[in-house]
């Protein structure tokens, strides 16, 4: 009797120790893929590369956004907003019979103008909150005020003015363009801004807010593009 029950405890503890091998073995294939089941999928190429891919992504973005860079990556945003703007506003006037053909020198004249606002909001941004910083309601407040009053008027003069030298317009040109058209931006920046740019102020990070600007800007960019290319009724002085 004993014998049959030590021989017993032997198989029993075998049986145990093999159980216990064939679960860690299995445990050591699920963890590097070359199991079967349900963890085939972890750690094969595919997902190595998108790991890999999704990691390259955060990279750039860290170094898209940070203090080093944020200058071109707005200038960057600005441009190519500026220039898509352009270019549904052509199609459209395609669409309605205004024009007959895509003018690629006037996207390019707009894209180059999205650069010298770009420039003009980042560092407007960056002194609006360095002298006030904080985003209470009272901050914030005056933030929108000092955008309308200041920004904006700043904004649409440099616009012209850019794409007046770009057309290669004399002054008078220039500025009789500003007072015949300038208005009709400005109008519309009540309507739009200070709703868009309370949001801008008051949740959005400072490093994202001409990202955000700018998407909120592509109805506005196709706007300003529309206005900007209608024509003029100004004479040209001798």
């Amino acid at each position: 009797m004993q014998s049959i029950r030590c021989q017993a405890r032997i198989l029993f503890s075998t049986a145990t120790s093999t159980g216990r091998s064939i679960r860690l073995n299995l445990l050591r294939n699920v963890g590097t893929g070359t199991g079967a089941g349900p963890g085939t999928g972890i750690g094969t190429p595919g997902s190595r590369s998108r790991s890999e891919l999704m990691r390259k992504l955060r990279e750039w973005h860290a170094t898209a956004f940070s203090n080093r860079f944020l200058l071109f990556t707005n200038v960057g945003i600005s441009l190519t907003l500026s220039c898509l703007g352009d270019v549904l506003e052509q199609h459209l006037e395609i669409y309605s019979g205004e024009i007959e053909r895509f003018d690629s020198q006037r996207t390019s004249h707009m894209a180059i103008s999205g650069v010298t606002v770009g420039i003009i909001c980042h560092y407007w941004y960056k002194m609006l909150d360095k002298r006030m910083p904080g985003r209470s309601m009272r901050v914030v407040a005056k933030k929108i005020v000092l955008d309308q009053l200041i920004c904006s008027p700043v904004y649409i003069s440099v616009f012209f003015v850019t794409l007046g030298l770009l057309e290669q317009k004399d002054k008078h040109e220039v500025w009789e363009e500003i007072k015949e058209k300038a208005w009709k931006l400005y109008a519309a920046e009540w309507t739009v801004w200070p709703a868009a740019q309370f949001i801008n102020f008051y949740w959005i990070p400072a490093h994202y807010r001409i990202f955000y600007d700018n998407i909120i800007s592509l109805g506005y960019d196709v706007l300003t593009s529309k206005v900007k290319h209608t024509k003029s009724h100004i004479k040209k002085i001798p």
